[in-house]
């Protein structure tokens, strides 16, 4: 009956200190924590919805009027896959393997059809850049005085097709829309696409050297699809591929955005505003910061001015504080007894001060007193 009686008092004393001071109540085992925390998570998996994608275009070829941030667009995104030929030989009767060579599989990107049709005005900008069937039936790039061409004139019984053969590719130098350079080499559309995989301050980037379109897919339009959304598809092919890691750098509000991300969290894309999960005055560190401050008047002023605008003044407040505390430590009471209590009583199950999300964040409790040195910084992107 001891023994029963100290556990009780030992729970009751537990959760009338976690109702007054606001500790965390989840809290992460050890074993996983000293094997996914240390090295800024650096064992847990990637999750795969935190990525980035910007397009490198040559601004030669097209440049588009809404800006290059794609990634914004992009919905998802497969990453390289190498193939290599290897050849099996026999050397005496002993098995060798030999690799020749690398061959990298084209990849797909699947975009959201934005209401401004900004996938499809750059995929008509590589269109025109590259062939000429997008400038008919209105063209002449040679011409100071543009003609009318009926592009569903047949011309298959005249004598002469002068002025009908741009259509289809071309390799010389064009400008946006297909206009003729000033002479001057063809340069690529794309001169990269990069992929970013992001987690805890830190970033992989995969880059694609000199990718070309080689398919493109509209939607479907569908009535009977009442929920659909319309999107794009574009397969990618390249010719090789650059690996880079580091770290993501400043986001924060005064930065223009990451240095090495390319793209990402611009002020012109992102809300780079702090959001931290947390109950406001329930973290005991808070509290104390804000006990220091009281010869500011800070925390007083607030009392003053929130006590001028409630019903009954300030001390409704106090009244409605001890009440607050009342039923706390009855509740908690019930709770050690295996009573039960009210069921506004935060429980083991609540949500703590300050949750990360896994792979978000360096630690599972903001309370703990373990927490994970910061992740290692990986280099420099070159």
């Amino acid at each position: 009956m001891s023994e029963q009686l100290d556990k009780a008092l030992q729970q009751l004393q537990n959760s009338i200190l976690d109702q007054l001071t606001g500790r965390v109540y989840l809290r992460d085992y050890t074993h996983a924590a000293k094997n996914f925390l240390p090295g800024g998570q650096g064992n847990a998996g990637k999750v795969k919805f935190t990525f980035h994608t910007w397009f490198q275009i040559n601004p030669s070829a097209y440049q588009p009027p809404t800006g290059q941030n794609y990634g914004l667009l992009v919905k998802t995104i497969k990453l390289p896959t190498f193939n290599i030929d290897v050849q099996e030989m026999n050397q005496y009767n002993r098995k060798r393997l030999i690799q020749s060579k690398i061959k990298y599989q084209p990849i797909e990107i699947t975009f959201h059809d934005d209401n401004m049709s900004q996938v499809t005005a750059m995929w008509d900008a590589y269109y025109r850049y590259n062939y000429a069937d997008a400038w008919n039936p209105i063209v002449a790039p040679f011409s100071t005085a543009p003609a009318i061409k009926d592009y569903n004139r047949r011309n298959i019984y005249d004598p002469s097709i002068s002025g009908d053969t741009e259509y289809g590719y071309r390799g010389d130098a064009r400008g946006e829309g297909g206009n003729r350079a000033d002479g001057g080499e063809k340069i690529p559309f794309f001169n990269n696409i990069t992929v970013y995989g992001l987690w805890a301050g830190q970033f992989i980037a995969y880059t694609l050297i000199n990718p070309i379109i080689t398919q493109f897919d509209h939607d479907t339009y569908d009535y009977a699809d009442g929920g659909g959304t319309m999107q794009n598809r574009m397969t990618i092919d390249y010719e090789t591929v650059v690996y880079n890691t580091g770290a993501i750098g400043d986001i924060g509000p005064d930065s223009d955005g990451s240095d090495l991300v390319t793209g990402f969290a611009g002020p012109d894309s992102y809300d780079r505003r702090e959001s931290p999960l947390e109950q406001g005055g329930s973290n005991p560190l808070d509290i104390l910061n804000r006990m220091e401050n009281l010869g500011q008047g800070s925390i007083l002023d607030d009392i003053r001015t929130f006590g001028q605008l409630a019903d009954g003044g300030l001390d409704s407040i106090i009244d409605s504080a001890k009440n607050q505390i009342k039923d706390g430590i009855t509740n908690a009471v019930l709770d050690a007894l295996g009573l039960g209590g009210d069921t506004d009583t935060p429980t083991n199950a609540s949500t703590p001060s300050i949750v990360n999300i896994a792979n978000q964040g360096t630690v599972t409790g903001a309370n703990s007193s373990t927490q994970a040195p910061d992740p290692p910084n990986a280099g420099a992107q070159d």
